[in-house]
Order: C-alpha cells, then sequence, then structure tokens
C-alpha cells in the first residue's frame, strides 16, 4: 500500500511537469528550408534520407500500443492548406483506434495561429468517423510528432481506412509540411493528396519522379481494453517516452 501512494505521488509529480517537457520535445537544429524540383516537396533538411526515430517508441502501457506505424522520413514533406488536403491509407490490426501521431515541420513561414485538423474515413470521400483539431503552435524547425487524441472508434481488422490531414491557414512555401519517406516504407496503404479540399483525389506513387512511392509518417494507437484503469492522456505518454528509464520505476512502485 505504501508503495502505491508513493508510486501515485511521482505520477502526480510527472504530470505537473510533462507539458512544459512536451514542448521541448526536439532541438535539432537544421538548414534553411529549401525548395526542391518538385513545386509543392519542401525539404526540413540537406541530411538526405534519415530512417532513425526522433525518439524512442512510447512504453508498452497494458491497455495501450502502437498498431501501424511509418516511422521513417527522407527529410522532406509535402504541405497542406485549404484547398491541399493529405491523406494516408492504413489497414488496422487493432479493433479499438485511440489517437495518432504525425510528424510535421514549418515550411518557410507559415502564418500565425495555424490548426491542423485531422480525421479518420473509412473512404477518401466519406464522412468522419471520429477528428480532431490541434494547434501547430508546437511544431519545431527540425519536425515534431504531434498528437491527435480523437474519441476513441472501432475498426476492423484488415480493412482499410485513412488518415486525413489538412492545414487551416499558409500559401505556397509557407505552411506546415507532414514529413514522408519513398520507396514504398509502409506496405499496408499508400498516400493520397487533393487540391480541391478533398473533393477529387489522386494517389502518389508516381507523382514524383524523385520520390516515387510515398508514405507519409504516421502512428495509430489502440486500446487493449474497453476501460482504461487510469486516466493517462497521450502527453503524459510522451512524457514516459522521453524518460524511459522512468517506467520500470513506475510499475515497480504501483506493482503492475
Amino acid at each position: 500500500m505504501k508503495k502505491k501512494i508513493i508510486g501515485i505521488l511521482v505520477c502526480m509529480l510527472l504530470i505537473a511537469t510533462a507539458l512544459p517537457v512536451f514542448g521541448m520535445e526536439t532541438d535539432d537544429k537544421v538548414d534553411n528550408t529549401s525548395i526542391e524540383d518538385c513545386s509543392d516537396v519542401i525539404s526540413a533538411s540537406n541530411d538526405g534520407k534519415n530512417n532513425e526515430l526522433d525518439t524512442p517508441p512510447l512504453p508498452r502501457i497494458w491497455w495501450l500500443g502502437v498498431d501501424q506505424k511509418q516511422d521513417s522520413d527522407c527529410r522532406v514533406g509535402l504541405w497542406t492548406f485549404h484547398p491541399i488536403w493529405l491523406a494516408q491509407e492504413f489497414k488496422p490490426t487493432k479493433e479499438k483506434l485511440i489517437g495518432i501521431e504525425l510528424h510535421f515541420f514549418p515550411g518557410g513561414s507559415p502564418p500565425p495561429d495555424v490548426e491542423l485538423t485531422v480525421s479518420i474515413r473509412d473512404t477518401l470521400n466519406g464522412s468522419d468517423l471520429t477528428a480532431t483539431t490541434v494547434s501547430a503552435e508546437t511544431i519545431a524547425v527540425g519536425g515534431t510528432w504531434v498528437t491527435f487524441d480523437f474519441p476513441d472508434i472501432n475498426v476492423t481488422p484488415g480493412n482499410t481506412y485513412y488518415i486525413v490531414c489538412v492545414g487551416s491557414d499558409g500559401s505556397a512555401n509557407n505552411a506546415y509540411c507532414w514529413l514522408f519517406d519513398y520507396d514504398n516504407p509502409y506496405d499496408r496503404g499508400i498516400a493520397w493528396k487533393s487540391e480541391d479540399d478533398g473533393t477529387t483525389w489522386y494517389d502518389l506513387e508516381n507523382s514524383y519522379p524523385q520520390y516515387p512511392e510515398i508514405d507519409f509518417c504516421f502512428k495509430t494507437y489502440h486500446s487493449k481494453s474497453k476501460n482504461k484503469p487510469y486516466n493517462m492522456n497521450l502527453l503524459f505518454l510522451r512524457f514516459l517516452e522521453q524518460h524511459p528509464n522512468l517506467f520500470p520505476i513506475l510499475r515497480h512502485l504501483l506493482g503492475f
């Protein structure tokens, strides 16, 4: 009992410090943003392909885990602002989808107060199964994984779903960009783009000769049970991600 009380106090302390730490997630510096040969492909750096994770994976909490992911990038991305929408196709293997993370960076000088809206659909032109909007203000020059913690939904393993994303504001060369990799790094779906606010879509398999078979950077999170025993949100889990050595200590103190 005493150990559990201590563990709860530690959790309260960590939660209190999670938000400021989360805002300092990325501190790497990159070269000035440059435009590639394709007019709407923006480079985050000149370092070439980079297949290493910015941060270690989330700890495997008992109700939460990564289902689908594509976490490598080539340091370039596509901007999104009205009317340019982007989408990534995926096929879940779990029945509950509770949130996602997408990897963005600011291309050029995006306007202030931009928001990113993400939804999950089972067809590109269908209705949203779930959706949420977050501020882009914490996205760093070197790129930041942005958490979209939307209302949980049930999905059918093996069926095709789409992560649909659009920025609220921006312009050519000055907008938030969704990082991608090429040569088919994710083999359970492809990337898509719309230039008319989601009315018509075309795939990005061969749209850019320099970057064949594009897949955007994403992670989907699933719930392992219907009832979460503790109300830990994804921001707190990202804090644990930054300090993985704390997770075994908490498990010992809380006795799970």
